[in-house]
């Protein structure tokens, strides 16, 4: 009564949501295309493309072109003033316009670096995007073991129910021929409703990480996922060494430590760049014509062209930049202490990654070897309860040991998938392996 009640609770979800299964890749494919995280981290990396274009484009030269038109009425337009008597025209219009051009020669190389800066800040948020690239994946990564090892363990907890609910009708056959008392029956649906309780507990954990990772996937919410297989990896692990080399070679921690090394180089140059001369060349074009007419006679307009260079020195840089510069050395060196505490930090977490996958990988061989003696003891215990030698406590016991074995060995494989996939977090590979 309690197994077929628990299967109905069980069962619900088939009706309540639309169930399909999933796998481990189309998780992650998901994951990626629909973190809000990765679409702010792609706007930005467009926004940085975009202030280092601005910066390339300040090297283009300066220029302006303009024009203006004046009309002026004079009332009262008769000056005398003695020997002088100067009628003025009523009216009088003028055009005024001018083109101009400059170029920078020389500024201490700021522009080159700023361009090289904004070209360096562009390439580390790339890099800031690729690194939570990787954060995305693990996330969907871990969420989908967490929903692997739950369906596993309900598939072991049935199993169990299954076992312990035939235990029941053997135990009631025994009770009808005298061999069992009804104590033992009891004691069997008791271990039967505790087993029934456990698997509604998985059931609802399990409807709660299929709606995180719906939520995760932007998938409609209806949908009841369900893992599919997933294999232990058959690669042989290599050394910690190597899994170190190759953290020191893909993490996009130390890539960006060492392009803000480079910016903090061309912030102290580009300091210095202020303290030394400036250079630029400019040449303009004048047009003055004081007249009604819009296309003027020959002889009634002027039109200066001037070509010239400038060199100014604002020689007060020299004490004013002085503690700049020694600030830009500061920041320079913070870097440094900050990429050696990266890569303290990384050589730490690979080496706890490797050991747990060795750690996880050998629990798994010694499982199996734990499942067989569990298998042979509670194929003893019931030939000797269907003996009646063995009580129903040993019954019980043996297989309870048994299902807590295979429960372990799937806890135990998933544990060993999700250590692989953790140290190729730590090596920054794990973008590879999708």
């Amino acid at each position: 009564m309690v197994i077929a009640l628990i299967y109905s609770i069980i069962g619900l979800r088939a009706t309540d949501a639309q169930q399909r299964q999933i796998t481990l890749k189309e998780t992650i494919d998901g994951a990626i295309a629909n973190s809000n995280l990765l679409k702010m981290n792609k706007a930005r990396v467009n926004e940085a493309m975009s202030k280092y274009d601005q910066a390339k484009d300040q090297s283009m030269p300066t220029g302006a072109v303009g024009a203006t038109y004046s009309y002026a009425q004079i009332p009262a337009n008769h000056i005398n003033l003695g020997s002088i008597d100067w009628v003025l025209p009523k009216s009088a219009e003028a055009y005024v316009g001018g083109a101009s051009l400059n170029e920078i020669i020389f500024s201490g190389f700021k522009l080159k670096y700023a361009r090289e800066s904004t070209n360096l800040l562009a390439e580390i948020t790339q890099l800031e995007a690729l690194k939570n690239k990787d954060l995305v994946i693990y996330t969907a990564i871990q969420m989908y073991f967490d929903l692997y090892k739950t369906v596993q363990t309900q598939k072991v907890i049935s199993q169990n129910m299954a076992a312990i609910d035939s235990l029941v009708k053997q135990a009631q056959q025994f009770y009808e021929h005298g061999i069992v008392t009804q104590n033992d029956i009891l004691r069997f649906k008791l271990q039967l409703s505790e087993t029934a309780i456990m698997a509604a507990d998985l059931e609802a954990n399990r409807k709660i990480i299929s709606y995180n990772i719906v939520v995760l996937l932007g998938m409609p919410e209806g949908t009841d996922l369900m893992p599919d297989t997933v294999n232990l990896s058959g690669d042989h692990p290599g050394t910690l060494q190597q899994y170190r080399d190759e953290a020191f070679g893909n993490r996009q921690e130390l890539k960006q430590s060492t392009l803000q090394a480079r910016i903090d180089k061309d912030f102290i140059r580009s300091t210095k760049a202020d303290m030394l001369p400036k250079l630029s060349a400019n040449v303009g074009l004048n047009y003055i014509h004081a007249g009604a007419d819009f296309i003027p006679s020959a002889g009634s307009f002027i039109a200066p062209i001037s070509v010239g260079a400038t060199v100014s020195w604002n020689f007060s840089s020299l004490w004013f930049n002085k503690n700049k510069v020694s600030e830009a050395h500061i920041r320079q060196q913070e870097t440094f202490i900050e990429k050696n505490t990266i890569s303290d930090e990384i050589r730490t977490e690979v080496s706890g990654a490797y050991q747990n996958y060795l750690r996880t990988s050998n629990k798994v061989m010694l499982l199996q070897v734990s499942i067989d003696e569990a298998r042979e003891n509670d194929r003893m215990q019931s030939d000797r309860y269907r003996g009646n030698v063995a009580s129903v406590t040993d019954r019980l016991d043996a297989a309870t040991r048994l299902y807590g074995a295979l429960t372990n060995m799937e806890l135990a494989r998933a544990d060993a998938m999700l250590a692989w996939y953790t140290l190729m977090k730590a090596t920054g590979k794990i973008a590879q392996i999708n």
